[in-house]
């Protein structure tokens, strides 16, 4: 991928009455919780995004190249590749990057790509903090 997005914008058009809260992870706490050799890892392999497997992986299957769901992500050539980590350019700290549909690590067999996935998102998710926000119809996080 050329140009890495520096942060997500995500804006609330529909919210549920119940639930519907947006969870964020802290990934420079996750990627300093790693063991030695699971940053060996992130440092030497590279994440492929299928916004295809994600949709089907959620039980959401794609619809037809003219569908709703055409576009970035949703075709047959090759997928975007990223790497696992994320070097802030002043301060040098390394962070987690895990992409929003992570498909397969280059060199590695679905399984192990699975494996490492969920090593990978097991330390964020359990090294504080999380942060918790309840959005309204028309709220915007960046």
């Amino acid at each position: 991928m050329p140009v890495l997005a520096r942060g997500p914008v995500l804006i609330a058009e529909v919210v549920p009455m119940v639930g519907g809260h947006n969870g964020f992870l802290h990934m420079r706490a996750g990627y300093d919780w790693l063991h030695e050799d699971l940053k060996a890892r992130v440092e030497t392999h590279q994440d492929r995004l299928s916004l295809r497997y994600g949709l089907d992986n959620l039980g959401h299957p794609t619809k037809a190249a003219d569908g709703e769901y055409s576009g970035y992500g949703l075709f047959d050539g090759p997928v975007p590749v990223l790497a696992l980590e994320n070097i802030h350019p002043e301060t040098g700290r390394v962070s987690l990057l895990i992409g929003r549909h992570p498909h397969a690590f280059h060199g590695l067999e679905a399984r192990q790509s699975q494996r490492l996935l969920q090593q990978l998102i097991y330390f964020p998710c359990h090294s504080p903090p999380i942060y918790h926000q309840k959005l309204a119809p028309g709220d915007a996080l960046v």
